[in-house]
């Protein structure tokens, strides 16, 4: 006759096993599949434009080009398409950096088909 204690335990650990594995697929599906977009390739506007909007980022640097250029790159991991940046201002926290606040949009390309199926 089997312990059922021993049973018990080799099944729970099977089971902890099988959860762990499965937890870490769900996290893997939710992240965003890396991009192959760079910063140059995040087209920056002045107002927003009718697209769908993913997020905002913040870029910090020693200086505003570089505080913009950090919000342009954390733009395109995003995916973004456009990017409209507000003006930089210094870090409150140490004041030897500057921060840009980057709202971040995500356009369809030319190519694809506008308006969608199911917008018309």
């Amino acid at each position: 006759m089997r312990r059922p204690s021993a049973c018990s335990s080799r099944h729970l650990s099977k089971l902890i096993g099988v959860a762990a594995v499965a937890g870490c697929c769900i996290v893997a599906s939710c992240k965003q599949p890396p991009s192959s977009r760079s910063a140059n390739d995040v087209r920056i506007v002045r107002t927003e434009p009718r697209c769908e909007t993913i997020g905002v980022v913040e870029g910090s640097g020693g200086s505003e080009k570089s505080a913009r250029d950090s919000a342009l790159e954390l733009a395109a991991s995003r995916g973004a398409t456009h990017a409209r940046i507000d003006s930089a201002h210094p870090d409150l926290e140490d004041g030897m950096t500057f921060v840009v606040t980057a709202k971040l949009y995500r356009c369809p390309s030319a190519d694809e088909q506008f308006p969608p199926d199911g917008y018309r």
